[in-house]
């Protein structure tokens, strides 16, 4: 396991690209004439960027529907005004149960290493020694590229969005709903039981420790449209090991969010086949995580018949080929697209 370094862990180099930059093609899925094209969406990215994609305003021209991002809700069986009522109670998930402190529930090894990281990016935060450690690894994450010039976001959803409504095209929208009867019980199980959140912690930690261009890299290649760079990057990424160690909670698993990740998937699926059926044209969004994965959404569909290109594999294509539309102005964080 890799020991911290003073020296390496002082600065991360900041983000490189400024300016307009396209970001990464278009996946297209087709059958017969009809063709589905995904944008895969990314976050941290540049702050300094203008991000412009001629390509998806000129899909965005002609699209007779969108499909968002597999998102979800959970909600009360007594409705959503009872919900709301128990949020409050869930401020407190992110603390460790019974009072302790990150150094109680990480081994020294792990807690050294933290210790050598949190000046840089948290300074004397106090508060966050009391988190479980997958929620103190994602704050040490956003604050960390935030020094390093990068922000949260998608601008690209915020273009779909705004175009959508603009042009009142039809948006799918692929969710998984939850009714959890017992929310308030729910609650109080999750925090008082200790999460399998070691993996996640650790990763993070070695991100800034080893792998310190990691998120700047990524997000560079996201803006220029490096699609192979993009490949070589996704899976060094510890996201997958912290949502998994929220998810895996017994409280969660045992009311109707086990697999959730298939649950979403096989409802974005079922949505991107409604509009290959209907329509001539649409745009899809995915996390290009996904859209990366040799076994991941794109195989399901190739497996159903439906052909799918990738950016970097379309060699037919370039600019000439694509009608560009008018140019449009553009006018955090829920864990797997919550509402």
């Amino acid at each position: 396991m890799p020991q911290s370094d003073p020296d390496a862990t002082t600065q991360l180099a900041a983000v490189e690209v400024q300016g307009e930059m396209p970001g990464p093609g278009l996946w297209r899925v087709a059958k017969g004439d009809h063709v589905l094209w995904i944008l895969g969406t990314l976050s941290p990215l540049p702050a300094k960027v203008e991000w412009r994609s001629k390509e998806l305003e000129a899909r965005l021209a002609e699209a007779e529907a969108i499909i968002n991002p597999p998102g979800g809700s959970i909600t009360s069986g007594a409705g959503l005004w009872r919900t709301a009522l128990v949020l409050p109670s869930l401020l407190g998930a992110r603390k460790n149960p019974d009072g302790a402190t990150l150094q109680d529930v990480v081994s020294p090894e792990l807690y050294a290493r933290w210790a050598s990281l949190k000046p840089t990016y948290l300074g004397r935060d106090r508060a966050v020694e009391r988190w479980r450690p997958v929620y103190a690894a994602e704050k040490l994450q956003r604050k960390a590229a935030d020094s390093i010039g990068l922000e949260f976001g998608s601008p690209a959803s915020a273009l779909v969005r705004n175009i959508a409504e603009q042009r009142k095209l039809p948006v799918i929208r692929p969710m998984v709903h939850i009714v959890i009867d017992d929310l308030k019980l729910a609650a109080r199980e999750f925090k008082a039981n200790a999460l399998a959140d070691t993996d996640c912690f650790e990763r993070t930690l070695r991100r800034f420790e080893t792998d310190l261009d990691l998120l700047r890299t990524r997000a560079n290649a996201w803006a220029v449209g490096d699609v192979p760079l993009l490949r070589e990057l996704h899976e060094a990424d510890p996201e997958s090991a912290c949502f998994d160690a929220v998810m895996s909670a017994s409280a969660l698993q045992k009311r109707g969010l086990d697999d959730l990740p298939g649950k979403q998937r096989k409802a974005w699926l079922a949505a991107a086949e409604q509009a290959l059926g209907e329509y001539r044209i649409s745009i899809g969004l995915l996390p290009i995580s996904e859209l990366l994965k040799p076994d991941g959404y794109l195989a399901d569909l190739s497996s159903r018949g439906y052909v799918v290109t990738a950016p970097d594999e379309d060699e037919s294509q370039d600019e000439s080929d694509v009608e560009l539309a008018p140019t449009l102005d553009q006018s955090p964080s829920t864990p797997a697209g919550f509402e």
